[in-house]
């Protein structure tokens, strides 16, 4: 009985040797619904546009606008196609990659950058000039060249965003493209760029966190109807650094929600000075704090360092701002707060704003004002500003002006420390009223 069973084994197991050596395993079919397998994009997409790509090192590649069709002498329309096109082949591209603009002048429609992409790190070097169309009809967004949803994010190059606003800052209206946008970008940087003459703002961030803006020229005369410099909304983590501003607005303005701002080494002029705000033209405005301004010249604009907000505004915060170390050259209103902000009579009540701000420090500020009124602070009487402090204030008359300075006050908290010109209106020792000083000083004395 065992020997049989024995035998039995023995047969069964050499006919499943005998089998597998007659037949080779096969490759086992895809599904009918199987989806094609996905393209090599490091060497470039299924429709092989990457192929204009030139490898730089390991893991990098250059995609140069000019192997899409770009070119110095094509419309804007075409350009705008080979930039989109060169965009969407580095997009698909696993590693680095970059995409060149070489030097020359192209005509550019509006584009839009949108990612996510597929590498983590995209450059953009622009060494050429790039040209919008003059004509208004020509843009249907609010954006001329926008970057939108891209991290690790490089803009750079030395070149030149020239937005040929001159014929549309006389048009009435405000729905005219900015320049450049960044739309839900996180931790990147933009330098060594330049632009020229937008119809609008010149560089808004919405939405962003994380950038940093350095060596950036920003050029566009004093006329140039809202041309901020930058405009920031709804961003954090933003640092503007080492820039030479001159606009037709404000060279900053910090917007709703903007949090954490670092903001050195700023030189504005012509222009509007520097804005936290407006604040409060429509409901539901994010709370701004935690902003400061350091080690920044400003010339020859209309106002200095600003807080402003709409009167009727509703209920909001601005908190922890500090401007320092700041100087100023036939300036007017070198400091204000203007919580009845109302720009060519655009506003819809006559309410107290309802925006609250506090914790604002203005130190170390010095210059010569243009203006009677060197300080003005005109907080809500529905909620005064709470807890703002002058320290070493040093502001002086221009004696061509031929005027006495003097301080203005209303519905303000807060403290004087240092030196104090002209006479503060804040503190202790000051009633909440105008307080004057004849002391005058020439540009060149500072």
């Amino acid at each position: 009985m065992a020997s049989s069973m024995l035998f039995k084994i023995v047969v069964i197991s050499f006919l499943v040797v005998a089998t597998a050596k007659k037949h080779t395993p096969k490759e086992p079919k895809a599904p009918k619904n199987a989806a094609p397998p996905p393209p090599d994009v490091s060497t470039g997409s299924s429709n092989s546009s990457a192929s204009n790509a030139s490898s730089n090192s390991a893991g990098s590649s250059v995609f140069d606008v000019t192997k899409y069709s770009a070119s110095t002498s094509a419309s804007a329309s075409a350009n705008s196609k080979a930039f989109t096109d060169a965009f969407k082949a580095a997009c698909a591209f696993k590693g680095r990659s970059t995409i060149l603009v070489p030097s020359g002048s192209y005509q550019l429609g509006p584009v839009l950058f949108g990612g996510p992409c597929i590498g983590s790190h995209i450059t953009f070097e622009f060494k050429g000039t790039l040209v919008a169309p003059q004509d208004i009809k020509a843009f249907s967004g609010v954006a001329w060249i926008e970057f939108d949803a891209l991290h690790e994010l490089v803009v750079e190059g030395g070149g030149i965003i020239d937005g040929q606003g001159t014929a549309t800052w006389p048009m009435p209206g405000k729905r005219k493209p900015i320049n450049m946008r960044f739309m839900k970008c996180y931790n990147g940087k933009i330098t060594g760029i330049t632009s020229k003459d937008s119809k609008f703002f010149h560089f808004a961030l919405h939405n962003t966190q994380g950038l940093i803006f350095e060596n950036i020229k920003i050029i566009a005369p004093w006329n140039s109807k809202n041309t901020d410099g930058i405009h920031l909304s709804m961003s954090s983590n933003i640092t503007l650094n080492n820039m030479n501003i001159g606009t037709g607005d404000d060279c900053i303005s910090i917007g709703q929600g903007s949090k954490d701002i670092t903001v050195t080494g700023i030189s504005c002029g012509p222009g509007h000075g520097i804005s936290v705000g407006s604040l409060g033209k429509v409901p539901n405005e994010e709370d701004v704090g935690n902003i400061h301004v350091k080690n920044c010249t400003i010339a020859h604009t209309t106002n200095g360092l600003r807080i402003k907000t709409w009167p009727g505004a509703p209920p909001s915060k601005a908190y922890n701002i500090t401007f320092e170390d700041i100087t100023m050259t036939n300036v007017s209103y070198p400091i204000i707060i203007d919580q009845k902000y109302c720009p060519n009579g655009e506003c819809t009540s006559k309410n107290p704003s309802l925006v609250v701000l506090r914790d604002i420090l203005f130190c170390r500020v010095k210059g010569t004002s243009n203006t009677p009124v060197a300080v003005k602070l005109d907080c809500s009487e529905k909620n005064p500003c709470q807890n703002v402090h002058l320290q070493d204030i040093n502001i002086q008359a221009l004696k061509s002006a031929g005027a006495k300075l003097s301080s203005v006050c209303s519905n303000v908290q807060g403290g004087v420390r240092g030196t104090q010109q002209p006479d503060p209106c804040l503190g202790s020792t000051a009633s909440q009223d105008t307080k004057s000083t004849a002391s005058s000083l020439n540009e060149s004395d500072l």
